[in-house]
């Protein structure tokens, strides 16, 4: 297969794995696994170039634009699709900051349908999805809903081998500044105390490394029927305020103290908003708790892949220190 980059000579790769959205923060820590794994991979990228690795080729392509994803396409296998605009945020919201183009048509479904017709056409065989845990059609969150019409778009199409992996909240290390991180991080800049908004549910989040060891074995994993719905979560649980107080302790901020209950719920929003920049960069925390951190026992049971994914194994305080995280014994 022939893969031209942007202003170099053609380069020959023997690639049959393309991941979309590999610029991103699931994205380029799962070509990192699959480089040192030595698996040629494809990095579909529009706005910010892949870092460069061995055996990942970046590919210039905008999912937007249909006639730029046959040549990509080339000889793929597989494709992990991970390209989504606006993650978490609720397009309301975005349509008060004056962002109006999230309010129209979603572009991550116009993206989706654009991919899943060139895939049809080339042939490509499988397309493993990142969704989400609690992706409903009911979901009150709009994020939510509108991952569940891409995994009823997918599961709809003609593509033979089709993977829903959906997914608690992905963190990383503290180095990596992650959107539970920074959300968390927002509402810290205040001296002496921060808010931490009420939530029944507690957090089961999933280090990027392990959903990227996941992704890696779903890529090559014999798959018992054309469609599988998987769900995975971290192996650890906590409340809300216990991932509060580790993060602050992270960043250096544990002598601040929480504000929790009906006064944090109310300050959580008020803190969010009080910023230098005109409109909020990233996800807001309500946002973030919308996503489900348990796995739904039916699913699990019809899922004759689950046992075979791999176990998490990185604990979540060791990645909010300054070091290295270690591995759950």
């Amino acid at each position: 297969m022939t893969r031209k980059n942007q202003g170099s000579a053609p380069v020959k790769s023997a690639a049959t794995v393309l991941v979309s959205g590999s610029a991103g923060f699931i994205g380029r820590h799962l070509l990192r696994r699959l480089s040192e794994k030595s698996k040629a991979s494809i990095g579909l990228y529009r706005a910010h170039l892949p870092e460069p690795m061995a055996h990942a080729l970046p590919v210039f392509g905008d999912l937007l634009r249909i006639e730029h994803l046959p040549p990509a396409l080339d000889g793929i296998e597989t494709v992990v699709h991970l390209a989504w605009n606006q993650s978490f945020r609720s397009r309301m919201e975005d349509a008060l900051w004056g962002n109006e183009e999230t309010v129209m048509t979603s572009r991550n479904l116009e993206m989706l349908r654009n991919l899943i017709q060139a895939m049809e056409e080339a042939g490509t065989r499988r397309i493993i999805f990142v969704s989400a845990l609690g992706a409903s059609r009911t979901a009150e969150s709009l994020y939510l809903q509108e991952k569940y019409q891409a995994e009823l778009m997918i599961l709809n199409s003609k593509i033979p081998e089709k993977i829903i992996l959906r997914s608690a909240l992905a963190f990383g290390d503290l180095k990596y500044k992650d959107r539970l991180v920074t959300a968390i991080e927002r509402l810290m800049r205040f001296p002496w105390f921060y808010p931490v908004p009420k939530s029944k549910e507690k957090l089961a989040p999933l280090h990027v490394s392990d959903l990227s060891e996941i992704l890696e074995k779903l890529i090559d994993l014999p798959l018992p029927e054309e469609a599988q719905i998987l769900e995975v979560t971290g192996q650890q649980e906590f409340a809300l305020e216990e991932v509060f107080r580790i993060v602050s302790q992270g960043i250096g901020k544990g002598t601040h103290i929480p504000l929790k209950g009906f006064l944090g719920e109310a300050l959580t929003p008020l803190f969010e908003r009080l910023r230098k920049d005109a409109a909020p960069s990233g996800p807001h925390m309500r946002d973030l708790l919308t996503i489900g951190n348990r796995r739904d026992k039916a699913t699990t049971i019809n899922s004759p892949l689950q046992q075979n994914l791999p176990t998490g194994s990185h604990r979540f305080q060791d990645a909010m220190q300054q070091g290295q995280p270690q591995l759950l014994q």
